[in-house]
């Protein structure tokens, strides 16, 4: 080798390293949702329901690029969801019957994941990641009923109308599979940081392994969404 072409390749040693830490580095993700929802409806006098769920998950994976434009690894979920309802069913001078139902489910998925990497412009990235998870699910369900019986139409306390009430509670385990497809867009603040949003789900899932237990989704409804962070090193 010439004097000129080791001096060469020694000036594009560091370029040439640095390429190689950058196709090799771990990638790690972390993201989470929230959301709030409320419906009521039905006549408050004859009958009435009203629910109000609330459910937040967080989710931390690490990868591996494979070439430029794909991304490989492994990752875990947890999902917690509590949904409280109240029913009301009144008939004047007959009855009124209240019920209402708490369910708190939490969720633990183990995953894979394949992740694109398509550069829209500037530091803005678009990646559909695909991943399939097997979970362990448990839905604990506490009621309360309560009847009384109307002899007057007042319904007002002490009025001497016979009251009925019992209460019960519930646990269920199940395991939980799915596979899922999740638009996401990466804005890269720095070769080392980037922030991150799940834009929707598009998704196949089934409990205890039942097909009868399936659910199919398709939504790029704000409720779905996953802020989160991308760091690389």
């Amino acid at each position: 080798m010439t004097k000129n072409g080791f001096f060469s390749l020694f000036l594009l040693f560091p370029l040439f390293a640095y390429a190689q830490m950058d196709s090799s580095r771990f990638i790690i993700r972390f993201n989470g949702g929230y959301a709030d929802t409320g419906s009521s409806n039905g006549v408050a006098s004859l009958g009435a329901l009203a629910s109000n769920t609330g459910a937040w998950n967080v989710g931390l994976a690490v990868g591996l690029p494979l070439g430029k434009h794909w991304e490989a690894g492994i990752g875990f979920e947890y999902w917690k969801q509590k949904t409280e309802a109240l029913s009301e069913i009144y008939l004047p001078k007959q009855w009124l019957a209240m019920q209402s139902t708490e369910t708190d489910m939490k969720l633990i998925i183990g995953k894979l994941y394949l992740a694109g990497r398509c550069k829209l412009f500037s530091q803005l990235y678009f990646s559909p990641i695909f991943s399939t998870g097997i979970g362990k699910a448990t839905s604990t369900q506490t009621s309360f009923t309560a009847v009384r019986q109307d002899f007057d139409g007042q319904l007002q306390i002490g009025d001497g109308d016979a009251l009925i009430a019992w209460g019960s509670e519930s646990v269920i385990s199940y395991d939980y599979f799915s596979i899922n497809l999740a638009p996401t867009f990466s804005f890269y603040l720095n070769r080392h940081f980037a922030l991150n949003l799940e834009t929707g789900s598009f998704s196949f899932s089934t409990t205890d392994w039942e097909w009868d237990n399936k659910q199919w989704l398709a939504s790029i409804n704000p409720t779905y969404w996953k802020l989160g962070i991308i760091v690389t090193f």
